[in-house]
């Protein structure tokens, strides 16, 4: 089974992509047999200033051990120090195979 993880960040106006440059420093985190079987960044579709960062974890154990880690605390107060967030919001799908 697999859990996925969405946080939505809307940039402030002409931040996007400052956070974006935050939000890279994500990229790779977890993807060390932690649990994490994907962790990808990427900009929102359409008009919306913002960054989407979506993880597949295996398990809630790992999922939670990602949001309470150093390198996502460190990234997310320096966003919030930088006033590059509008705002956010997390969202969990339902459990999934893995393939």
């Amino acid at each position: 089974m697999c859990i996925v993880h969405r946080m939505t960040f809307r940039a402030r106006q002409r931040r996007s992509a400052q956070l974006g440059q935050c939000l890279a420093r994500l990229d790779g985190v977890g993807i060390d047999g932690s649990g994490c079987l994907e962790l990808r960044i990427f900009p929102l579709a359409g008009d919306a200033p913002g960054w989407q960062v979506e993880g597949r974890w295996r398990s809630v154990a790992a999922r939670d051990a990602f949001l309470a880690g150093e390198t996502l605390r460190g990234v997310l107060a320096e966003a919030i120090g930088a006033d590059l967030i509008a705002s956010l919001e997390c969202a969990l799908e339902p459990l999934q195979q893995v393939a």
